[in-house]
C-alpha cells in the first residue's frame, strides 16, 4: 500500500477514535494494522482531561445526593424546596448541554440529570396534586419514556434499560 493511501486511512481511523465513532480498542487495532506497529503523530485531543471530567461528575453526584437528602429527610418550606429544585435543575442541565455541545458523553452527568429530573418531577407532582396518585404514575411513566427516547437517540443502553425496567416496575406497582 502506498504512503499517501496509508496516511489517509490512519487519519480517518484517528478521527473515528477521537469522535468515538468506533470503540478505542478497535481503532487501536486498526491503527496498529495500517501503521504496521509504528507510532505516528496523534491528532490533537479535543476531550477534556479526565481529572476535570471526574471532578464535574463528582460534583453532580454530590448535587444528586444533596437533593435527595434535602427533599426527603428535612422539613424545608415550599419556597426553599422550589429554589433548590430550580438551582439543581439549572446546574445539571447546563452541565449536560455543555457536554453535548462539546461532543463528549460522560454517563455520570447524564444519569445525574435524569435522576434529578425524576426526583424533581415526582416531588412537584406530590406537592401540587397531593390527592391524585394517578398523576404520580403518569409523571413517573413520562420520565421512563423520556429515558427510553434519550437512550434511543444517543444509543445508550443504560438509558434504554432503565426506562424499560422503570416502566415494568411502574406497571407492576399500578396493578398490584
Amino acid at each position: 500500500m502506498d504512503d499517501h493511501r496509508r496516511k489517509i486511512i490512519t487519519y480517518e481511523i484517528k478521527y473515528w477514535k477521537q469522535n468515538r465513532m468506533l470503540p478505542d480498542h478497535y481503532c487501536d487495532f486498526l491503527l496498529n494494522l495500517y501503521t504496521e506497529g509504528s507510532e505516528e503523530a496523534e491528532l490533537p485531543k479535543q476531550k477534556r482531561p479526565r481529572s476535570i471530567t471526574g471532578l464535574g461528575s463528582f460534583i453532580l453526584i454530590g448535587l444528586l445526593s444533596l437533593s435527595v437528602f434535602l427533599f426527603y429527610f428535612t422539613e424545608l418550606s415550599l419556597f426553599l424546596q422550589t429554589a433548590f429544585i430550580i438551582f439543581f435543575a439549572i446546574t445539571t442541565l447546563s452541565a449536560v448541554l455543555y457536554m453535548l455541545k462539546k461532543s463528549f458523553f460522560d454517563l455520570i452527568p447524564l444519569l445525574t440529570s435524569a435522576l434529578l429530573l425524576l426526583i424533581t418531577s415526582v416531588q412537584a407532582a406530590e406537592i401540587i396534586f397531593p390527592e391524585l396518585p394517578l398523576l404520580l404514575y403518569i409523571v413517573a411513566g413520562l420520565n421512563c419514556i423520556l429515558w427510553i427516547a434519550a437512550g434511543s437517540k444517543w444509543n445508550m443502553v443504560s438509558f434504554k434499560l432503565s426506562g424499560t425496567l422503570g416502566l415494568i416496575v411502574l406497571v407492576i406497582a399500578i396493578f398490584i
